[in-house]
Parts: C-alpha cells; sequence; structure tokens
C-alpha cells in the first residue's frame, strides 16, 4: 500500500506520519517550498504538534513539489485549503486544481481520499470531475471516499489513533478501499454517504462556532447593561444542574471562523449562521470600542496587546482575530502597540504603523497605559499576578475577555481590584 497525502500542512503532514508509524509508505505532495525543506533537508516539523518530532527527524518521508511523482500510489488523500471567499463563496479552486492534476494520470484501481473539510455537494462535484477528465467509472475503475479530519490542534497525534473515522462512500468498493486504509490507524471506521460525511464535520465546526457566538453575544449585552459576564456565569454555574457552558473570547482559526459560510451559502436569507458569525466577528470592535468607553480616548496612549495566534498554546496565526483587534486599536490613533506573543517570531505579525513586536512578556508590559489579552496562552495564567502587579501598582488597564487573571472582570485597573479587596474585607469581618 503506497499513499500520497496531498497538502502536508496542519492535516495533511500529522496523517503522512501517523501512517507511517503505522507501516503505510507515504509520500507527501506540497508546493510550499518551506514545509519541503523543514522535512526533507531539516528533518524538523515545520510547525508545532506534540508527538511528531521524531518520526519528522527519522528520514521516513519525503514531500515533493511534483504531483505527478505519486502518480504509482494506490491512494491519494486531498488535505489541501478549501477557504470561504470574502462574500461567503466556498472556494473550490485548490480542490479543483489537484483533482485536475490527479486527472492527468488517475488509473483504474486508485483511491481519491477528500479529506479537507468541505461544502455540501463537493465530493460529487469532484467524482463528476473525474469521470469527465479521465472516462472511468467512479465505484467501477476508480475508488472515492469523503473521510473528513475532526482534530484539533496540538492533539492531532493522540486523536488520530483515538476518534473514528467517518468514511463517506456512494458505492461498496469505494468504502471497502477507504477502509483498508483507514484500519491501519486502528480506529473505529463509520460508514455513510460522502454528504452525510461532509456534513459530520461541518456539524461538528460550525455548532462550536454558534455555541461560542451565543456566549459572546451574552457578554456583550451583559457589558452593555454594566454587567460583568463572568460573574454572570459563575453564578448561573453555582450549584446548578444546567450549566452554562464556556466562557467569552475570541472565536477564530481556519476552521471555525469559515466552515459556516460552506452552510450558510445556500441561503438567500439572513439566518442563524450569518449572525453567529457578526457576533463573533464583531468583539475585536466592541472591546476596543468598550476600553474607549470605560477609560477614556487611546490617543497618544501606549497599548500592548498580549497574544496573536488564534488559539491558547499554539504558534498558528491563521485567521486569528487578534490582527482585527490591532487593526482597530491602530485607528484609535496609539502613541505605540507592542504586541507580544511567545509562540511566533516578528515576521508572523501583520505591519502596521507604531507596532512593534516583543515575544517577551515582560518587556510588553513595559512603560503601557493599557493592555488587551488577545489570546488564552496558559503561560498568561501562570503569570497573571504580573498583570494584575501592573495595574494594581502602575495604573495600567487591563481588557481581559478571557478572565485570564482570575479578576472576574472583562476590565480592571487599580480601581477595580481596590474596590474589590475592600468588599471582600468587608465580607470577612461580617
Amino acid at each position: 500500500m503506497k499513499v500520497a497525502v496531498i497538502g502536508t500542512g496542519r492535516v495533511g503532514l500529522p496523517l503522512a506520519l501517523s501512517l507511517i508509524d503505522c507501516g503505510v509508505d507515504v509520500l507527501g505532495v506540497d508546493l510550499n517550498e518551506n514545509v519541503r525543506h523543514a522535512i526533507n533537508v531539516e528533518r524538523r516539523m515545520p510547525f508545532e504538534e506534540p508527538g511528531y518530532d521524531e518520526l519528522a527527524a527519522s528520514g521516513k518521508l519525503t514531500i515533493t513539489g511534483d504531483i505527478r511523482d505519486a502518480a504509482d500510489c494506490d491512494y491519494f488523500i486531498v488535505t489541501v485549503g478549501t477557504p470561504v471567499l470574502a462574500h461567503i463563496e466556498t472556494d473550490l479552486s485548490y480542490v479543483t486544481k489537484v483533482i485536475s492534476s490527479l486527472c492527468e494520470f488517475l488509473s483504474p484501481g486508485q483511491t481519491v481520499i477528500m479529506r479537507s473539510t468541505t461544502a455540501p455537494r463537493t465530493t460529487a462535484y469532484v467524482a463528476a470531475q473525474i469521470e469527465a477528465n479521465t472516462g472511468l467509472k467512479v465505484g467501477q475503475e476508480v475508488m472515492l471516499a469523503c473521510c473528513p479530519e475532526r482534530i484539533v490542534e496540538g492533539k492531532a497525534r493522540e486523536e488520530l489513533a483515538r476518534l473514528p473515522q467517518v468514511i463517506g462512500a456512494q458505492d461498496a468498493r469505494s468504502a471497502q478501499s477507504a477502509e483498508r486504509l483507514f484500519r491501519k490507524l486502528g480506529v473505529e471506521t463509520l460508514h455513510c454517504t460522502p454528504g452525510t460525511a461532509e456534513l459530520v464535520k461541518l456539524f461538528c465546526n460550525v455548532s462550536r462556532y454558534a455555541y461560542f457566538g451565543v456566549i459572546n453575544a451574552l457578554s456583550m449585552i451583559a457589558l452593555d447593561l454594566g454587567v460583568e459576564p463572568h460573574e454572570v456565569i459563575e453564578l448561573a454555574n453555582h450549584e446548578y444542574p444546567r450549566k452554562v457552558h464556556g466562557r467569552p473570547g475570541f472565536t477564530a482559526g481556519t476552521c471555525l471562523r469559515k466552515d459556516f459560510g460552506m452552510l450558510a451559502e445556500s441561503y438567500w436569507s439572513g439566518n442563524f449562521l450569518t449572525e453567529m458569525w457578526r457576533v463573533n466577528e464583531s468583539l475585536p470592535k466592541f472591546l476596543v470600542d468598550f476600553a474607549r468607553k470605560r477609560y477614556g480616548s487611546l490617543k497618544g496612549r501606549r497599548v500592548a496587546v498580549l497574544g496573536y495566534t488564534f488559539k491558547g498554546d499554539a504558534d498558528d496565526t491563521r485567521d486569528s482575530l487578534a490582527p482585527k483587534l490591532l487593526r482597530y486599536l491602530q485607528r484609535e490613533t496609539p502613541a505605540r502597540i507592542v504586541v507580544s506573543d511567545p509562540y511566533i517570531k516578528a515576521d508572523a505579525v501583520e505591519p502596521l504603523p507604531t507596532l512593534e513586536f516583543t515575544p517577551e512578556f515582560e518587556t510588553a508590559l513595559c512603560d503601557v497605559d493599557l493592555v488587551f489579552i488577545a489570546t488564552n496562552h496558559s503561560c498568561y495564567r501562570e503569570q497573571s499576578q504580573k498583570i494584575v502587579d501592573a495595574a494594581r501598582l502602575y495604573g495600567v488597564k487591563v481588557v481581559d475577555i478571557w478572565n485570564i487573571c482570575g479578576q472576574g472582570r472583562v476590565a480592571f485597573d487599580e480601581e477595580s481590584i481596590r474596590s474589590q479587596t475592600t468588599v471582600g474585607m468587608q465580607l470577612s469581618a461580617a
């Protein structure tokens, strides 16, 4: 069994290495020269993903930039990007290019696996393209299945070995071929139609996105009413069986931020999905406006933003909401903005006027008036007392949507800390 993984990014590369670890012969295909150099020459992971360093260093995986090198493979697993365009339209250009290239040499007996998150009916579109451009009959001469990934960044090694694999195929031969491949990972396989498989992944991501949208919407309503959402959640959940799950925060990333569009594009009228998108996308601007209302004009202020990646303890900046926060801050004409994130380098940050970058947490806190915590890195939580001390001792104002500092407030400063301490002392005395 020889497998080609087409697209060795954060979905494809972990899968390729996990298959190699299970004894499968794998060839990677990727146009990104940096990824190829990292694996082929430096023998290291090109991004952070725990558990794969040793496999990357083994030299067992080669990544080519020419898809024709994979012509003799038995399986072609497509893990290229499936973005959504600015006006909520699914972009199938990467999928189309890959399938067009495969059609130049696709032969009887080979199997195409659609692994990327795709819009409804994409697998049917791929089947039609294959049959139109090769003359081969899907399900008889070549096989095709939709086998979506459902891993989360940072846990790929664990989840690829544990999560059941959904296999969507229109015919028995395609289903059996995909079964043979994923059986190598030792996971349970669940069979369905391609349309069902496509929706399984979309339901997983879109439901989470909508849920976060509900929490963010409720939190913004609370703040508009002068009420702290974290306090509301704490009180609502205390000794109550039907919990309010989750906390407010930036909801983004290459999956959550765009997958809703793969369903929403089918609706000509307004719908719940686009409303949740509007809610989650509005949070950066809401927080800038909130800070201005709470602490006055940001003009001439010195601002620090802690965190730039789209999620905590990761090095992935794709579709992060932190750049959006920075652009809205820039409109306030502060004297300077310092960005800090220990997981990235300066060249990963979108350049803006008066913007500086430092990986050092302590440096970012020096000589600033206002701090925004944009990403919930665990290191910020571990060192949260330093942020609280900056507010308590040096008059720094802090906007902490994640409640990283445990103050129970979206914004806190010297006065609120002192007030909270006084109330606590009075209650203790009583």
